[in-house]
Parts: C-alpha cells; sequence; structure tokens
C-alpha cells in the first residue's frame, strides 16, 4: 500500500513540476530529506524517485521564464571555489569505482543545490522550502521523539535508511540544525493550529536528539541553546523554558546514557573509549596525510594503506568522524581552508542582513531568519566536528538560503531609496521648467 500511494503521490505532483519548476524544488527536498522511497516495503524502494524529479524540475526549468543567473556573493564564490578544489582532488587521485560514485553523488547534489538557489527569488519561496524540510526531517524527530518516551529513553533512535542522516549521531545533529528553523517558522505563522504542531515538532525533536544517545549531539543542542538564548528577543521567556524542561528531560533518561554522556570529556587521552580513541587515530592520519600532499588522500582516504603509512596506530581503521579532519584528509590544507572560509563568508552575510534591517518591521523576517540559521551553523560547526557530514546537503542548503535572503533585502531597500528619491527629482526638473 505504501508503493502505491508514493506512486500516486509522484503521478500528481509530477504534472504540477512541468507547470512550476519550483514545485520540483519542494518534492525534491522533500524525497531528499525525509527519503520517504526507504519507508516502503515493495518495488519503489530501488527506484531513484529523486533522479526523475530533479531532471524533469531541471528541463522544465530550462525551458521556463525563470532566472537562470545566480548571484555571485562572497559565500557562493567560495561555493564555486570548493568545487574547484574538489575537482581538483578527483583529478590527482585513482579512479575506483567508490571514488567515482561518491564524487557523482557530491555534483548531483551540489549542482541542484545551485538550481534551488536561482529559483529563491522569494521570500515566500524561502519559507515553503524551510517548511518542507523542517517537517521532512521534523517528521523523524516527531517520531523518534515518542519512541524515546514510550522506551523510557533507553531505546536509540536512528534516522531513515539510505539518508545522509541514517545513523543516529547523523540524527541527532541535523535534528539539532532544523529546530532553531522550525522557531523562525513558528515566530512568523499566524495560524495558532500550524503553531502548536510545530512546538509539537520542537519538542519531541529535543527529546528525539536525547534518545539518539549521541555526545556530539548533545554537545550541539548545548551550543545551539546558548547561542538561541543569546540570538532571542525574549531571553527571559526562553530562560524559564529551557531551566523548566531541560532538567525534566535529562533526569529522564535512563542511567546508561547518562554514563555515556560523562564520557564526553576524560582527564587523559588514554581514558576515552575505544570509539573516541579511533576519531583520534583517524584525526592525526588525516593531518599526515594533508602535509604530506597537497591534496591529500582524495574522496577515499580512510584506507587502509593510509592507515598503514600515516596513521600512529596502523591497524585502527574508522573514518574521519569530523567535517574538519573529513576535508582536511580528503582534500588537503586547502580545501580546508576554502570549507571554512565559505561558512565564515556565511557568518559574515548573516551579520550583514541583521544588520541593514535592524529596527525595520517590514524585513524583520530577514533579519529572525539570518539569526536561527546562524544558530544552526553553530550546531553544525560543533556537533560536525565529532561526525563526518561534510558534503552533508542541509548547510550548503542554509548557506543559500542565507545569500537568497542578502540578495531580497538589498533589492527591497534599493527599491526604498530610487522611491524617496524619484519625487525629489520629479520636482528639480519641475522647478526648471519655465
Amino acid at each position: 500500500m505504501r508503493d502505491i500511494a508514493l506512486v500516486l503521490v509522484l503521478a500528481w505532483v509530477i504534472p504540477q513540476i512541468i507547470k512550476r519548476p519550483f514545485i520540483g524544488v519542494l518534492v525534491w527536498c522533500w524525497i531528499s530529506y525525509m527519503v520517504p522511497q526507504r519507508l516502503v516495503f515493495g518495488f519503489m524502494q530501488s527506484m531513484p524517485v529523486a533522479q526523475v524529479v530533479a531532471i524533469i524540475c531541471l528541463l522544465t526549468y530550462l525551458f521556463s521564464k525563470e532566472p537562470k543567473k545566480i548571484p555571485l556573493r562572497e559565500p557562493i564564490i567560495w561555493l564555486i571555489l570548493l568545487y574547484i578544489w574538489m575537482f581538483l582532488t578527483y583529478l590527482v587521485h585513482d579512479k575506483t569505482p567508490y571514488i567515482n560514485s561518491l564524487a557523482i553523488k557530491v555534483v548531483k547534489i551540489q549542482f541542484f543545490t545551485l538550481i534551488i538557489f536561482a529559483m529563491l527569488t522569494t521570500r515566500k519561496r524561502i519559507d515553503m522550502c524551510l517548511l518542507v524540510i523542517s517537517l521532512s526531517i521534523g517528521f523523524y524527530g516527531f517520531k523518534g521523539g515518542i519512541y524515546t518516551v514510550l522506551s523510557g529513553g533507553s531505546g536509540r533512535v536512528w534516522g531513515p535508511p539510505g539518508g545522509f542522516f541514517e545513523g543516529n549521531n547523523e540524527l541527532g545533529l541535523t535534528l539539532v540544525m532544523i529546530i532553531p528553523i522550525i522557531f523562525y517558522l513558528i515566530s512568523h505563522q499566524t495560524n495558532k493550529w500550524v503553531k502548536w504542531g510545530l512546538w509539537a515538532v520542537i519538542g519531541f525533536s529535543a527529546l528525539s536528539v536525547l534518545g539518539t544517545h549521541s555526545r556530539g549531539a548533545f554537545l550541539s543542542i548545548l551550543a545551539a541553546g546558548l547561542f538561541l538564548w543569546l540570538k532571542s528577543d525574549r531571553k527571559m521567556l526562553l530562560a524559564l523554558a529551557l531551566i523548566v524542561s531541560m532538567p525534566f528531560a535529562y533526569n529522564f533518561m535512563p542511567d546508561a546514557w547518562h554514563e555515556r554522556m560523562s564520557t564526553i570529556v576524560e582527564d587523559n587521552e588514554e581514558d576515552y573509549d575505544g570509539s573516541v580513541q579511533g576519531r583520534f587515530n583517524a584525526w592525526r592520519m588525516a593531518f599526515n596525510i594533508s602535509n604530506d600532499k597537497v591534496f591529500a588522500g582524495g574522496f577515499d582516504a580512510a584506507t587502509p594503506e593510509n592507515f598503514i603509512r600515516y596513521a600512529p596506530d596502523p591497524l585502527d581503521f574508522h573514518d574521519f568522524h569530523s567535517i574538519y579532519f573529513q576535508m582536511l584528509g580528503k582534500h588537503g590544507w586547502g580545501g580546508l581552508f576554502i570549507f571554512l572560509m565559505m561558512y565564515y563568508a556565511a557568518w559574515r552575510t548573516a551579520n550583514s542582513i541583521r544588520k541593514k534591517v535592524s529596527g525595520d518591521s517590514e524585513l524583520k523576517w530577514a533579519r529572525d531568519l539570518s539569526a536561527m540559521i546562524q544558530v544552526s551553523l553553530i550546531a553544525y560547526a560543533t556537533g560536525g566536528a565529532f561526525l563526518g557530514m561534510a558534503y552533508f546537503d542541509l548547510p550548503f542548503h542554509f548557506l543559500i538560503t542565507l545569500v537568497a535572503v542578502h540578495v531580497l533585502v538589498d533589492k527591497e531597500l534599493q527599491s526604498r531609496k530610487e522611491k524617496i528619491q524619484q519625487p525629489v527629482q520629479s520636482k528639480t526638473l519641475w522647478s526648471h521648467n519655465p
């Protein structure tokens, strides 16, 4: 039945995509983040649903009146430089089926990210895109939160199979990243039932983060919570909510969860468990290989051969489990530098937006959204230090959203300026007319 339902949904939306390419963007976001084809039990599981939707959307977009240009603001320039650097990394290393498949996956995601960016031309489109992404990810937060309550916190919550956040650690970080965006959607929502629904998603998603038993996600929610409080206009209300809810949620979790969280910080490196020790070993390998090679180890850097040559413990094979060491080990110091500068430029863009619209009631949405994306980036920067999610499309989506908001704000402010100047110019011309 689920397969048939998914087929019927796609049969209905594909004609809509042909009429309006932006519908294809929304459908692609839904499929990419919720991965509904992995929730069925039959023939639809193996169907390339996202690829079909992307191709139809792209063809429709090319023949539509949608703008075909992308504004080259600072974060986008760094993003393009990252594409070039990753392409050079791909060229200089051996090509294996795994490397080709990962490179093609990255290219597909990033190419469609730019297509989405080109079509984020209005506030309504930005909000619709964020709502679809939030609900697609929030579905797993809501479901996982219920499971956490029913299991008394003892069961571990996992993400959708086949997605970027399939693992418990990845799901925990993804949920933390999406919660601030839902806060933004709530603050600019007038329908009380929609508001209550979104609040429920936030509440259960927060429980779901604890239910993942992820130490990195726990650190990211603490960092994001602190920064959310600093950015909030209602600091007292938010502080009261956190004071009431956090002790309850913390004490609700079982002893096994508390024991796991207590190992986040140890007195000595030798006291950490095998998982953390493996990460340290992989991080040192990434450091060593990037010092030896300009383009480091390439897309498939974490190989036994590289560990034998560059790791302190050559027999402890681990993934990098860090966005920073993932970029360093796969793309070298140049790749890491561009990666960091790209998000630094995104942060500066958010600050620029907030400065430009400060005190402007009509553009308050832009200020609020920029602040919430900054909170999400704080979560990504914190939790990502312990997870290999450098290619994850959600933070890239936040980056293009910030640039799209920046473009809209500049257009609106320029339009106001021209309206003010126009009567003055008309009056000057009239005064010179005999």
